[in-house]
């Protein structure tokens, strides 16, 4: 008996030896995907920590006026404060660090709890046209009929831990969450999550797991444009085109062109009214 307890204790010590020189400690990572209509997405990293010492939770509390990854990332010394997605294959954008007080805080123990909320915006690279650069950006957009899209998940553009097979990795306590557009009908996912079968994925825009190992991950999802939408773009590309035509450098002969033109007509017009009066 004295054995065991005496081998609790040592275990106990070596815990809060353990806390206390590593200040920072991740607890749990939620990283939430919001896709939108265009393939692009809203990222959201919650980063739940555990911060040990007096001045360590100082430090943390001095810093919540950061709101860059550089600078909390040097704070905390923590490879996980980072975004999840690889830019090479993204545009990330917008990237902005939000701490949150600390919370449950246990004096005896001299430990505090902390969170980060990095939020992000990622795209696809694009040409000075605006057209997305081939096999850039989270969904790679396949217009395979008329008003229809097929978006499929580039999954190399994540970055979580990987197996020797390339497949991504949840640790414990680590969740991804995927929202699909409201508009939008899900046609494959691989793995299913938890609880969800694949007779009920059409009905799915939200789709998570968690503490597990994503083989062959992929999500395929299909959004279509209404026929409005489709007559407005007509007349949106086709005003540009005009835009560009005229302000071009044959823009003033083309004038000059379409002003005869009418003249001709309208003075045609006149001169065949006269006749049949």
């Amino acid at each position: 008996m004295r054995e065991k307890k005496s081998m609790k204790r040592l275990l106990l010590i070596m815990l809060l030896l353990s806390l206390s020189y590593a200040a920072f400690t991740v607890t749990a990572l939620d990283v939430t995907v919001d896709v939108n209509e265009d393939g692009s997405a809203d990222i959201t990293e919650d980063l739940f920590l555990l911060i040990t010492t007096d001045y360590h939770i100082s430090v943390y509390t001095n810093g919540l006026t950061q709101n860059d990854l550089a600078s909390w990332g040097s704070l905390t010394g923590l490879s996980d404060v980072r975004y999840h997605v690889d830019n090479r294959i993204v545009d990330v954008q917008n990237v902005v660090v939000r701490p949150q007080p600390v919370s449950r805080c246990n004096p005896l123990a001299d430990l505090c709890h902390g969170e980060l909320k990095i939020s992000y915006r990622v795209d696809a690279y694009r040409d000075k046209n605006g057209e997305a650069i081939n096999n850039s950006g989270l969904f790679l957009a396949d217009e395979y009929k008329p008003r229809t899209t097929q978006y499929t998940l580039n999954s190399g553009a994540l970055s979580f831990e990987e197996s020797d097979l390339g497949d991504v990795i949840l640790g414990e306590n680590e969740r991804l969450t995927f929202m699909l557009p409201e508009m939008s009908t899900l046609i494959e996912v691989a793995p299913l999550p938890e609880g969800i079968t694949k007779d009920e994925i059409r009905d799915f825009k939200e789709l998570s797991w968690e503490n597990t190992v994503l083989a062959r991950f992929n999500i395929v999802f299909e959004g279509e444009e209404s026929l409005d939408a489709e007559v407005l773009q007509f007349f949106l590309n086709a005003r540009e085109g005009i835009n560009e035509l005229v302000s071009g450098p044959e823009g003033p002969a083309l004038i000059i062109l379409i002003v005869i033109i009418i003249g001709g007509y309208l003075h045609l017009q006149g001169k065949v009214k006269r006749v049949k009066k």
